[in-house]
């Protein structure tokens, strides 16, 4: 009987992971159009400044996340590996260590490449209001995020 009921619940779990994959992609591209809405607004684009400026962004902003991506899972899942960031040896440590400088460097590159090239698209003073939107943006991103979070706490 036990068996069964374990069967069925790993068959439903099974099941749910594609629609919460789903779910959190449909997520990815509200926040991701409502992100596009923001900054062509705050940016005050011409029609002519966004159809030049969205496939640099969009391409720059893949790479970054890419970056992102691999600093945080990459990382994690070696420190896991190794039995947690406390059973790690002094090699492992600054393997670890020399692996993040290369990633925040090549974040780095990759984003005085894009103001470089971006610089052509938009005037400085736009280039320097995206940095600050773009932070303004993910502020509220987080703010609204851990609100969610502090009233499904409370529900439970």
């Amino acid at each position: 009987m036990k068996k069964n009921i374990l069967l069925l619940l790993f068959i439903t779990f099974i099941y749910s992971l594609p629609s919460q994959a789903q779910i959190r992609k449909g997520s990815y591209e509200k926040i991701r159009a409502y992100k596009i809405a923001y900054l062509t607004d705050k940016l005050n684009l011409t029609e002519i400044e966004a159809q030049k400026f969205w496939p640099f962004y969009n391409k720059h902003n893949k790479k970054m996340m890419q970056l992102h991506r691999e600093e945080h899972l990459n990382i994690k899942n070696t420190i896991l590996n190794n039995g947690g960031i406390d059973n790690l040896s002094e090699k492992k440590s600054k393997e670890i260590l020399k692996k993040i400088q290369l990633i925040k460097q090549q974040q780095h590159e990759a984003k005085n490449s894009f103001y470089k090239k971006i610089s052509k698209i938009l005037s400085f003073n736009k280039v320097l209001k995206l940095e600050i939107y773009e932070h303004e943006f993910n502020r509220k991103l987080m703010k609204k995020h851990r609100g969610k979070r502090s009233k499904n706490k409370k529900r439970s």
